[in-house]
């Protein structure tokens, strides 16, 4: 469970515990009131029992009502990460082919390799859980949609065909955040990302793609 989820937590049991023993005080002066007001000790005695289970259904009443509503604060009702939403998104739409080879190298097929579009992201969700870039660091993940029409089934390192160039340098990074080895079944169609975490002061992003000993092509990525 991620830190920040757990640290939600603790907070809305604070909070229901506080509250419910205000209640708890309140309720409990209430009935103190009433008790020693009664005419006589029979009454007392009557009493005793009766204001001991109004006490009980109040604080179980304040627990379920709160920790009800403290389901609604974290935003998390079954217990799952909310999607992440891109701060800025562009479409690039950018499809190439690779080639699918069998043990003695000969071509059987193609692989389509297609980035649909590029993000940027203040948190990702990263094997159920979600992780956060830190201060002035963002991420960006490009949406790969990856078409086997080979009748076997393949398996990929999306990281290996896409580099990222910033700042005009003239040095590439290699993807930090995949999900490789990607495995796509035959005759299949298997959606899947890769990302770069960047800094907010970051410009001129280019991407180049192509396999690694093949030819490149560059695209340009311009966020606000």
């Amino acid at each position: 469970m991620e830190p920040q989820v757990v640290s939600e937590k603790v907070k809305i049991l604070l909070m229901v515990s506080s509250k419910a023993q205000k209640i708890k005080n309140g309720v409990s002066a209430f009935i103190n009131n009433i008790y020693n007001n009664s005419i006589n000790s029979k009454n007392k005695n009557f009493l005793l029992p009766v204001i001991f289970a109004l006490v009980v259904v109040f604080i179980l009443g304040a627990f379920l009502f709160f920790g009800k509503s403290g389901t609604t604060i974290i935003g998390n009702t079954n217990g799952k990460p909310a999607p992440s939403v891109a701060k800025e998104t562009k479409t690039i739409n950018k499809e190439i082919e690779f080639p699918i080879r069998d043990s003695k190298g000969n071509e059987v097929n193609k692989l389509k390799y297609k980035i649909e579009t590029a993000g940027l992201y203040d948190s990702i969700i990263v094997k159920g859980q979600r992780a956060r870039a830190v201060q002035g660091r963002n991420f960006l993940i490009l949406n790969l949609k990856l078409t086997n029409q080979y009748t076997q089934a393949i398996e990929i390192k999306t990281s290996d065909y896409v580099r990222l160039s910033v700042n005009n340098k003239n040095e590439f990074l290699a993807p930090d955040i995949h999900n490789d080895p990607v495995a796509v079944q035959p005759i299949s169609t298997k959606y899947t990302r890769i990302g770069f975490p960047i800094n907010d002061s970051d410009k001129n992003l280019m991407l180049r793609i192509g396999e690694i000993k093949g030819k490149k092509e560059t695209i340009k990525l311009s966020f606000q």
